[in-house]
């Protein structure tokens, strides 16, 4: 399989202080690499410069062939690189559906169509295993439900990677289990996916390669 990412000798530093250093790293379209390591071993940086968030101290990374050092996470979702964060990132006073098409809301004349979108995004998160009310605002829902809503709208974009780092940590066995169901389905689409996870059992069930 050809490589969407590659890092060739590729250092972070912060004030110095190395995040990672010398790294080779490959990512293979269509793909699910695990990526394992302690706390502090560098793992969510290697993600980071991945999606855009940071830029590599030295060294190179290429993507889908060419050599590239995405500026910002805008950039990198540009390329098709989406990264489900540990921590969430949505709008607590937005309802479920607003923050799913946050940024790309669907048109209705000169307004919003709020009908269409509450159907689109309870379609997203029950595929996910989640029954969660669209039009319910975020900050009533625990961080769990928080999390599968994240999971929807990063999905929703078009991607060519996503990038999930820790995305089960506040699941139920139920919700864990359907999201594994939905990677599978990702890699067989020929999308490459990185998975960081510290559950052993979910490596093994889900990964091609381990890093």
């Amino acid at each position: 399989m050809e490589n969407i990412v590659e890092f060739r000798n590729a250092t972070k530093t912060f004030s110095g202080i190395a995040a990672f250093r010398d790294i080779d790293f490959t990512l293979r379209k269509g793909e699910i690499h695990a990526l394992l390591g302690e706390n502090g071993a560098g793992k969510s940086t290697l993600t980071k410069v991945i999606a855009g968030v940071y830029r590599p101290t030295s060294g190179k990374m290429l993507f889908d062939g060419r050599e590239v050092s995405f500026g910002s996470p805008a950039e990198g979702l540009r390329n098709g690189v989406v990264m489900v964060f540990q921590e969430t990132n949505l709008v607590p006073a937005m309802t479920v559906a607003q923050n799913i098409y946050l940024g790309r809301e669907i048109g209705k004349g000169l307004t919003v169509d709020d009908k269409a979108m509450n159907e689109g995004a309870r379609r997203a998160v029950r595929s996910l295993g989640a029954a969660i009310d669209p039009t319910i605002v975020v900050g009533r829902l625990s961080i769990a439900q928080r999390q599968l809503v994240q999971i929807a709208r990063a999905l929703m974009v078009p991607h060519r990677l996503v990038i999930f780092d820790e995305p089960t940590a506040s699941l139920t066995p139920i919700e864990t289990e359907a999201l594994l169901k939905v990677i599978a389905d990702i890699r067989r689409s020929g999308v490459a996916v990185l998975y960081i996870s510290h559950r052993l059992p979910e490596v093994k069930a889900l990964a091609d390669r381990v890093t």
